[in-house]
């Protein structure tokens, strides 16, 4: 699948904007599609709702401000009707002088009451829209369950939301061209499933392995190696040899595994030590001359490495 942009579009800068309602039957949606796929009608943005609700109040204030003020200098006494029109005019430019300067507040102060208040109503929306993507998986309409779930995924940040879209990743093939999602859908604890699928997108794409997915790798590696065996992480140390910040972040990982790297690789790792002697290397470097020594000794691709230590040590 495509790489989905987290990032908000212009209009939708606070999660609550992806909120929409349905009036008629009172049901909250965070999917995409603008209309209620139960009674057919438009959604209204939820917080389009609660500004109109707070203008609306506002302008039957003012008009009752002015009925007031109106019937004031109507039955006011004719000496004093130029004092009373005077009053009314005053207060009424007062009153919206002060209510524009608080409307904002108002508008923010009524929508996290109305979202306190409608929290069980939100909450059973978005069930509604989980039950729509399930019924869109078992009908084999895969790619539709997952834009589902990932639009859930946007408003609720959920392990449950983040492996079951997972689950669905893994029954979709990988495609050409197109740049996997990973580290958004990581989880918080060990899952297999998604184990699994980032196994699946490090074949396919290395670079998406960034240092959160490595680091959830080493923090649950023996679940891992029961789950994968110890080719799973010798993988992830060979990817974690791509920048030299991995390689000093994960030396004890990559040292662990260093004698089962493909020989490119480790002579990646030497070029980048060879290139950064002023870097504290710790015992990755001293366990990488060990190794060419031991095992790549005649090798002319070791030959400079191995020269340039030489040189080294003497002095």
């Amino acid at each position: 699948m495509a790489k989905r942009n987290g990032k908000p579009t212009k209009n939708e800068n606070y999660q609550f904007q992806k909120l929409k309602m349905c009036k008629k039957c009172q049901r909250y949606s965070v999917l995409k599609d603008p209309i209620c796929p139960v009674c057919g009608k438009y959604y209204k943005k939820f917080d389009q709702l609660v500004r109109k609700s707070v203008m609306k109040r506002f302008i039957l204030e003012a008009i009752w401000i002015l009925t007031v003020a109106g019937l004031a200098v109507l039955f006011a006494p004719t000496s004093q009707i130029m004092y009373y029109l005077a009053g009314g005019v005053m207060f009424c430019i007062s009153y919206i002088i002060v209510t524009s300067i608080f409307l904002k507040s108002e508008y923010h102060y009524q929508l996290k009451k109305r979202l306190r208040n409608d929290l069980r109503k939100i909450q059973a929306g978005i069930r509604f829209e989980s039950n729509l993507a399930k019924e869109a998986e078992s009908e084999g309409q895969l790619e539709a369950a997952y834009e589902k779930l990932c639009e859930i995924g946007d408003f609720v940040y959920s392990d449950e939301v983040k492996i079951r879209q997972v689950i669905v990743l893994n029954k979709l093939p990988l495609r050409s061209g197109v740049e996997p999602e990973l580290e958004r859908l990581i989880p918080s604890s060990y899952d297999k499933n998604f184990v699994k699928y980032a196994l699946k997108v490090l074949k396919k794409n290395r670079a998406r392995f960034t240092k959160r997915c490595i680091t959830y790798f080493i923090r649950n590696r023996e679940k891992i190696m029961i789950d994968f065996g110890e080719d799973a992480l010798i993988a992830i140390a060979d990817t974690a040899l791509r920048m030299k910040l991995y390689i000093l972040e994960f030396s004890s990982f990559i040292e662990e595994f260093l004698p089962d790297l493909p020989k490119e690789r480790i002579q990646r790792l030497c070029s980048i030590i060879l290139a950064n002697p002023d870097l504290d290397w710790g015992s990755l470097k001293v366990r990488t001359i060990e190794l060419i020594g031991r095992k790549y000794r005649n090798d002319p691709d070791f030959k400079r490495f191995l020269v340039n230590e030489r040189i080294i040590s003497r002095a």
